[in-house]
């Protein structure tokens, strides 16, 4: 029995990878693609890589202390990033507003209280920021990563 469904399971890969079945206008598959439409492709990939190797991403982070009436948590890290557009002082000065009204509906809906132990600002998006951040303290935790350029 087993031989005879490995039999059928190795003709039907045989039929199915065939390239006479599958060969039309001169090529030995119908998913191979033209070098043209490969080079394109090639070039829209690149032209993708320069472009957001030009957009500088602005990050700011404010490490917390957050606190229950029950309990109190420690170093939780409230992170917004924004795409620098036109200055980098403005684009930080944003970034943290959002982190300040993210803070507000924070204390307004789920804590008590929040106290802020640490701020950093930096040309950089927040995903390698945090992971810097991380290797210097490995108790911190991720609260949020806030896109700062979405109209709120």
């Amino acid at each position: 029995m087993v031989k005879v469904l490995l039999y059928l399971f190795l003709c039907a890969c045989f039929i199915f990878f065939s390239k006479t079945i599958f060969a039309e206008n001169g090529k030995t598959m119908p998913y191979q693609t033209s070098h043209a439409k490969l080079v394109t492709s090639i070039k829209n990939i690149d032209t993708a890589a320069e472009v957001l190797k030009h957009s500088t991403k602005i990050c700011s982070c404010q490490i917390l202390v957050l606190q229950t009436s029950y309990r109190r948590q420690k170093n939780f890290a409230l992170f917004a990033e924004r795409t620098n557009k036109k200055s980098f002082a403005s684009d930080i000065s944003f970034a943290k507003k959002v982190i300040e009204r993210e803070k507000r509906h924070m204390q307004s809906l789920f804590y008590d209280k929040l106290e802020v132990v640490g701020s950093v600002s930096d040309a950089t998006d927040c995903k390698s920021m945090f992971r810097r951040l991380k290797t210097k303290n490995k108790s911190l935790y991720l609260y949020d990563i806030l896109d700062a350029d979405i109209r709120r």
